[in-house]
């Protein structure tokens, strides 16, 4: 048998010659524990549990009985990578939100129901709340519609259509019991809305008030206050977070209050106090007092993502540091249980190939980073960073464009990775701006250069240098005017960009072409653009043969001579039936050493021979491929690292 077994692996090592194309998985690259929707529970006995849904490929739904921390639920939610909300209706049945799905749950059931919204024909579903008999209300994306659901009666839409016009995000809403009417609010252009489910009647509150911008993210209501009835809100912008205190009798704002954890929010039954977290702190408020304010209680790991009152009187709150925290109101005393939630993978957001000769990997949605070395195989994880959507590097260090807000950070890989201590290092944010995915290295100068999308409801992005010795960050806005910079090039000693007509989510364009233009590093100006016909992106630029640029108009591969500015050959691989939500970062190509060009382009993966004009398909789930020093090409195909070894052309 040993003797067959090792002529059965000489035959495939000769198989296998070097000259011949291989593909191979190296597995997840990114892992997180990142809890998401979240909720506590009782049983009739009273028995106290918690939920909560981990990110992951697929998102997957843990169930706790709290009196001894034991897992009693541990299933995957089929459909969806995650879960916004949770809510538990008023006959005791636990709801989930997802990709397209809410999910039901009843204890002692073995995993739960996944419920499409196929009327409805939405993606996502932001925020849950409980009505009368059994009923939840839930607000979605893209189209911003408000639904009723009942295990009897199934979904029904009650907004009549988008809860408010040219809106694509109802991110948080509450029903309130007394009026039985529906507040909600709206992204990416914040809007409070009041919304009666029975009549579809629809009436936009407080027009004025100039802190709504972006988004409403949560809700949460809080009823008798000294009579008054309360709604809390969360408002999220690029420039600012707050949260506000509306009477809804008066239909005013009575207060504005530094950002909260809207899911932690509880109010002590017996008073006018509530208790929520905030930046890792608990703390009190007395809402009957309007000249009040919070009382810091005790410290917490992570941010409140649920909270309730349990039977003995004390606020419960659970973290996404995964621990279950119990404080007495009055003695302050603080009990805690930490619970076991495994590590999953989440999707790879970018990858490069980085200054060590390993192949770096940024997650999504939940952040964190990892390496893999491909002479050797080993894997490492860094975490602590959120989503990178851009990678370069100078020298021994590694640079991060991050969303949101566009923090940038740089990572000195001859120091060990700890988060909080100075390596990584923040070295500021780009302002007004979100995601910063396209960045290049200009080592002559010692430069990097980053180009953005705008923030949520915004257009126009920017050019901004970062002076690698300084750390010091400059930036030109708005270089094409109402239109992000999703690619940039340094070719020949020059820097070349394309741009989108896209801005943000949840505005429309203003621009009908996406541009190819050339950027003068020292003065700081764009010195000229060109259109290629009527696309809306140019993406993906890279130095290919003939010493021409090369990069993709939406879906075409074309080639460039930006001397004399002149398109030298299209070819249409994937043409858009209509205008998307957005285009950022659409085709990454590459000249391949073999003389070849490969390219992943609407989740396939291409090789093009520019002699012949061959265009060939080597498979599809394939997504931001790079080169690596190693002549491999390494692409994302979901959650694992892929390499690709193409045929050495003689």
């Amino acid at each position: 048998m040993k003797t067959k077994s090792i002529l059965l692996a000489l035959s495939l090592c000769c198989l296998l010659t070097p000259s011949q194309a291989q593909f191979q998985n190296h597995g997840p690259q990114v892992f997180a524990k990142a809890v998401q929707g979240s909720h506590f529970m009782k049983d009739k006995q009273g028995k106290e549990y918690l939920f909560t849904v981990v990110r992951g490929i697929p998102g997957r739904i843990l169930g706790y009985e709290l009196s001894t921390g034991n897992k009693i639920l541990e299933s995957e939610l089929t459909g969806t990578d995650g879960s916004w909300d949770m809510t538990v209706s008023t006959d005791n049945i636990l709801y989930a939100t997802g990709n397209g799905h809410i999910y039901s749950y009843k204890l002692g059931d073995t995993k739960p129901t996944a419920l499409p919204l196929n009327e409805l024909h939405q993606k996502v579903v932001w925020d849950l709340h409980p009505a009368e008999n059994g009923v939840i209300y839930g607000g979605t994306y893209p189209d911003g519609l408000v639904f009723k659901y009942h295990p009897k009666t199934g979904f029904e839409e009650v907004s009549g259509g988008p809860i408010y016009a040219g809106e694509n995000y109802v991110r948080g809403l509450v029903y309130n019991k007394n009026d039985k009417k529906i507040y909600a609010g709206t992204g990416s252009n914040a809007k409070f809305i009041l919304l009666d489910p029975k009549t579809k009647q629809k009436t936009r509150l407080l027009p004025h008030v100039k802190e709504f911008k972006e988004f409403f993210y949560d809700m949460d209501i809080v009823y008798n206050i000294s009579g008054k009835d309360l709604i809390l809100g969360y408002i999220n912008s690029n420039t600012n977070s707050q949260n506000f205190v509306y009477d809804i009798q008066s239909k005013e704002i009575l207060r504005f209050l530094p950002p909260f954890d809207m899911k932690s929010v509880v109010k002590d039954p017996k008073s006018n106090t509530i208790y929520y977290t905030s930046r890792s702190q608990v703390y009190a408020l007395d809402l009957g007092n309007k000249d009040a304010e919070p009382i810091a209680i005790s410290g917490i790991q992570g941010a409140g993502k649920a909270g309730t009152w349990t039977n003995k009187g004390e606020y419960q709150v659970f973290s996404n540091a995964q621990i279950v925290y119990r404080i007495h109101p009055k003695t302050k005393q603080k009990d805690s249980l930490s619970l076991e939630v495994p590590n999953s993978p989440i999707h790879i957001q970018t990858i490069y190939w980085g200054p060590d000769d390993k192949v770096w990997s940024a997650g999504y949605l939940a952040g964190q980073h990892g390496s893999y070395d491909p002479k050797t195989g080993e894997h490492q994880e860094y975490p602590g960073l959120h989503q990178t959507e851009g990678m370069s590097s100078l020298n021994n260090k590694l640079y991060f464009g991050i969303y949101t807000k566009a923090h940038i950070y740089s990572y000195d890989l001859t120091k060990p990775w700890k988060v909080g201590s100075g390596n990584p290092k923040h070295l500021g944010q780009i302002k007004d701006q979100d995601r910063p995915f396209a960045v290049i290295t200009r080592a002559d100068r010692n430069e990097l250069i980053f180009g953005t999308v705008p923030p949520y409801g915004e257009l126009g992005g920017s050019i901004s240098h970062l002076d690698a010795e300084t750390e010091q960050i400059k930036t030109f806005e708005n270089v094409i005017p109402n239109q992000s910079i999703i690619s940039l090039l340094n070719h020949n000693g020059r820097v070349f960009g394309g741009s989108s007509i896209s801005g943000g989510l949840g505005i429309l364009p203003t621009e009908k072409r996406g541009k190819i233009f050339e950027w003068d590093p020292e003065r700081k100006q764009v010195l000229w653009t060109d259109s290629i016909a009527d696309y809306w992106s140019i993406s993906g630029l890279f130095s290919g043969p003939n010493g021409h640029i090369w990069g993709f108009a939406d879906g075409t591969l074309f080639e460039y001579d930006p001397d004399q500015k002149k398109v030298i050959y299209e070819l249409p691989v994937y043409r858009y039936p209509k205008y998307p939500s957005h285009i950022w970062r659409n085709g990454l190509g590459v000249y391949h050493p073999n003389g070849m060009i490969y390219f992943t382009l609407s989740d396939s993966m291409y090789s093009f021979d520019p002699k012949s004009k061959k265009l060939t398909k080597l498979r599809d789930n394939a997504s931001l491929m790079i080169l690596g020093k190693d002549n491999k090409l390494y692409f994302r195909k979901d959650t694992d690292l892929w390499s690709y070894t193409p045929e050495q052309k003689h």
